[in-house]
């Protein structure tokens, strides 16, 4: 074989043992949407986004977010250099992802994994989380408040013990969401992010008031947890365990898709 040929057969076998992994029928969809993001770019631009996707395809990468990138970029009227280096990096960040979860790790999970790392999640936080998960259950609500808990200012390892206390309680996935909501509003009482983690971490384990600042009882946040003040906790806006809309107020003003 001759020294040209071989690097394309090695991509080729590489984008064959991938190919199983994404389903014809989601594939016909995006790439269907994909065709509505082309036709509104230069033709040099239009081909170098469909090689990406296709690149990323052939890797078993999922397509949906990059395609939503790409619509979204579009819309905004980004301009075609910077979103197609949004969407380059989004699809790094998504090999990423399935370096640290696995070949067989589920979409949903890559895109949520993807997502932490461009907050800024630390590695090591986000493998913690995958050792800690039981049995089949989904590790994307956990990633979503890990990242809304550092995003607080809550230091890595308080985030990580509030989480490890929600899973001792056997809580669901709706009150892992509450988790981040209740020490933000510690945080505007004037706890400092470590102490409202910890008070968190402790009523969600069943513990009373102590020293890290835990509110005495009385208001409660629905999650069993309290907090001070008074009303209900705004809603969150984003998907599970994104409190807030994930804090993407941080990008607000940027003309990033």
């Amino acid at each position: 074989m001759s020294r040209s040929l071989a690097p394309r057969v090695l991509l080729l076998a590489h984008a064959l043992c991938w190919a199983p992994v994404m389903a014809p029928e989601a594939w016909a969809q995006d790439a269907d949407r994909l065709k509505r993001v082309t036709a509104a770019l230069p033709p040099a631009a239009a081909r170098d986004l469909e090689n990406t996707i296709t690149a990323a395809r052939a890797e078993g990468l999922p397509t949906r977010p990059l395609v939503d990138k790409a619509l979204e970029g579009t819309a905004k009227g980004v301009p075609p250099d910077q979103l197609l280096a949004v969407v380059r990096s989004l699809a790094t960040e998504l090999a990423a992802a399935r370096d640290l979860l696995g070949p067989n790790a589920a979409h949903d999970e890559l895109k949520a994994v993807a997502d932490a790392l461009r907050r800024g999640v630390p590695r090591q936080a986000l493998e913690d989380i995958r050792a800690s998960a039981r049995g089949e259950a989904s590790i994307v609500p956990a990633v979503y408040a890990l990242g809304d808990l550092l995003e607080r200012g809550v230091p890595v390892d308080a985030a990580l013990d509030v989480l490890g206390a929600w899973q001792s309680r056997d809580g669901g996935p709706d009150k892992l969401r509450e988790l981040p909501m209740a020490v933000e509003r510690l945080i505007r009482e004037g706890s400092l992010p470590a102490q409202a983690a910890a008070a968190v971490a402790s009523r969600a384990r069943g513990g009373g008031p102590d020293e890290s600042g835990a509110p005495p009882d009385g208001a409660s946040d629905g999650a069993g947890l309290a907090v001070p003040g008074k009303g209900p906790a705004a809603k969150p806006t984003g998907p599970p365990g994104a409190a807030g809309g994930k804090g993407r107020s941080r990008g607000r003003g940027k003309t990033n898709p």
